[in-house]
């Protein structure tokens, strides 16, 4: 550590704003500040971008999880001797509550595979094509530090360990080997009650269709997702793949 080298000398030395951390939240505040015409100095502990929100590699993560194991705080700084500043002591707050390493195979932290995937800090963090959020971060300009990247696949978890890929087009339904006939029918029929719904909606006639068709009531609207997926009568299988795709 003795031989990085110095910091260099910040100019200007005074700012409107003074932001800690590079996540989405901080990204944003200092972007839309920024293009205000206020002055930013924008920081974080962290040799990497992103804080909270980064996906690391399996050695990064390693690395990142031993220095935020908890620690006791650092005792107050003394108190400011110039009555122009004061004095503030910034204590980073580890982003879990424990921390344990177990024993892993030496060759998964191998260059060969340690870089073909990354683990999110805090999980991944969706936001759709059409969310708010999207229209905030392109306004504030803080677009500009981020990467878009579409969901090329999801998958779940199912009780033997395994993981399953979940079909997301009517295509996908057919040629899903893992789905029986039934099974198969079964997300076609839930799909295409989800999809009269928002037609429907848009029309603004949710009570329109043919007799003895079901229907998305107000009532399985305002209620939980999982009690609506159990008034359905769909199979475990069914349930987790709606409910990833929800």
């Amino acid at each position: 550590m003795s031989d990085l080298p110095p910091y260099p000398p910040l100019d200007p030395t005074t700012y409107d704003l003074i932001i800690v951390g590079t996540g989405v939240s901080e990204s944003i505040l200092a972007a839309a500040a920024s293009s205000s015409g206020s002055s930013v100095l924008h920081l974080d502990s962290n040799p990497f971008y992103g804080s909270h929100f980064a996906s690391l590699s399996l050695p990064d993560l390693t690395s990142f999880l031993h220095s935020n194991s908890l620690s006791p705080p650092p005792p107050p700084p003394p108190p400011s001797q110039c009555p122009d500043f004061l004095s503030v002591n910034l204590v980073n707050r580890s982003l879990y509550s424990s921390v344990e390493i177990t024993a892993f195979e030496s060759e998964i932290l191998d260059e060969h595979y340690s870089r073909r995937f990354n683990v999110d800090l805090c999980g991944p963090r969706v936001l759709f094509c059409a969310d708010e959020s999207i229209n905030l971060m392109l306004r504030s300009g803080s677009n500009n530090y981020v990467e878009f990247k579409s969901v090329d696949a999801s998958f779940v978890g199912d009780s033997s360990g395994e993981l399953r890929s979940v079909p997301d087009s009517r295509g996908a339904i057919f040629k899903d080997k893992s789905l029986s006939l039934l099974e198969k029918n079964q997300l076609m029929k839930f799909f295409k009650l989800v999809q009269a719904h928002l037609a429907a909606a848009s029309s603004s006639s949710m009570e329109r269709g043919d007799e003895g068709t079901v229907k998305i009531t107000e009532e399985d609207m305002e209620s939980p997702f999982v009690e609506f997926l159990a008034k359905m009568r769909l199979p475990p299988k069914i349930k987790s793949y709606s409910l990833l795709l929800h």
